[in-house]
């Protein structure tokens, strides 16, 4: 099995970028589920199929099978492409905040750019909702720092680990959706959070830390009774199934990482 290397957005060549934002852009394009808008709604409106605090030890197993699932449709378009991870804690980051990749509303050539937003398509709600996704981020020093993070990946329980990074992962939505005037972010919204592009990009990077986390704690320090647990959503996956990368076909770039190996 070839494994697939998830990388920094920060890292990614031009080429590498534009290959990514033209995937983006032929999954947004794609009206069934195999497209962007139906993967989205997975998370919140319609489907809401994501725990949310409901059961706070499904929040990493949960949020990995939805990345994969999101990650199989992008790479049906191009073998090529993975999701990136946006470390909000690299230097770049608590500089500007969300990443040029991103944050840039218009190409070069003046065509729209899929990273910066991608449309809420939801015809079941009443009333239907059709609009662009908005995006209002805050302050540049809001963001958690690296010592935050490390700090946490030094926590040995799985389900404290996973509350304190959950905690974390909160404030990022929030930080990142924003507000202007009385209008709120959608990465603020849990029913919308997932149509933000950037939502798949954070949640590359939680996803990161738990893999880290693995790294020093070993992969199969999680309590046993989640093992059998299906992911709701995804008749195929149960936590037992995404707990190792390796088996899943895919790690992360340890370009700026050091961990020891405890396993």
């Amino acid at each position: 099995m070839s494994i697939i290397i998830r990388q920094n957005i920060e890292n990614y060549t031009a080429e590498e970028l534009a290959a990514l934002r033209a995937g983006y852009t032929a999954m947004q394009a794609i009206s069934d589920d195999r497209g962007f808008n139906i993967i989205a709604g997975y998370h919140g409106v319609p489907m809401q199929f994501c725990y949310h605090h409901e059961d706070e030890l499904m929040f990493f197993p949960w949020h990995r099978g939805y990345l994969l699932a999101f990650e199989s449709r992008l790479r049906d378009i191009d073998a090529t492409l993975s999701v990136p991870y946006w470390d909000w804690t690299s230097p770049a980051s608590q500089q500007v905040g969300v990443p040029t990749a991103f944050s840039a509303q218009q190409l070069p050539d003046g065509s729209r750019n899929p990273l910066a937003s991608s449309l809420i398509n939801v015809a079941s709600t009443r009333p239907p909702v059709r609009r662009q996704t908005a995006r209002f981020p805050g302050d540049p020093q809001g963001l958690p720092q690296a010592a935050d993070v490390d700090s946490t990946l030094s926590e040995s329980d799985f389900g404290k680990f996973s509350n304190l990074i959950q905690d974390m992962h909160d404030g990022i939505h929030g930080w990142t959706g924003g507000q202007k005037g009385n209008v709120p972010g959608d990465m603020a919204l849990v029913p919308w959070a997932a149509y933000d592009p950037i939502f798949f990009s954070h949640h590359c990077m939680i996803d990161r830390l738990w893999f880290r986390w693995q790294q020093i704690h070993g992969i199969n320090n999680i309590p046993q009774s989640l093992l059998n647990r299906p992911l709701r959503g995804f008749d195929n996956l149960s936590v037992a199934s995404v707990v190792d990368t390796t088996q899943l076909g895919y790690r992360y770039a340890s370009d700026e990482i050091t961990v020891e190996d405890h396993t």
